[in-house]
């Protein structure tokens, strides 16, 4: 997990680094990086898939108790959470990769930089099926009462 987290956290150091550059050369020198979008746009949906994993794996996802429950029901609560995670993300993971396989039967790439749109959803495929299988990974920790991942739960009034 930490090297996810470290690829996601340069990730973000990378696209700081290309808003600096961009807004400076937009409002300096009147000339933004014409790539500038293009490329934000692919870093900023790798930088999310890449923690999807990790706050599945830790339990960093939010979860809303509607009602006030006592601690036997919260296993069942955290199991519900994440059937309903690892479901989503394997849904996620499918529809991603149909798209993947679509972009690179037809060749499809970015206008500007040319990037392979079918490596793009490829990964994220990858990652989305991670998230699922770290969520199935939570819920068997859960079940085994290793719950040492922090709650962030809301208790609604």
């Amino acid at each position: 997990m930490r090297v996810l987290e470290g690829a996601a956290a340069l990730l973000l150091l990378l696209l700081m680094l290309v808003v600096l550059v961009d807004v400076v050369g937009r409002n300096v020198a009147n000339r933004p990086l014409p790539w500038g979008t293009e490329f934000l746009e692919i870093v900023l949906g790798a930088m999310i898939f890449l923690l999807y994993p990790v706050l599945a794996w830790s339990g960093g996802h939010i979860t809303v108790d509607l009602i006030s429950t006592r601690p036997q029901i919260r296993r069942a609560q955290r199991t519900l959470a994440s059937v309903i995670g690892a479901t989503l993300f394997a849904l996620i993971a499918w529809c991603l990769g149909r798209q993947a396989m679509r972009a690179i039967g037809y060749g499809e790439a970015t206008p500007i930089l040319g990037i392979p749109l079918g490596v793009v959803l490829t990964g994220m495929s990858i990652l989305g099926a991670a998230a699922g299988l770290a969520f199935v990974a939570a819920m068997a920790r859960t079940w085994r009462g290793k719950t040492d991942a922090p709650s962030h739960h809301i208790e609604a009034i």
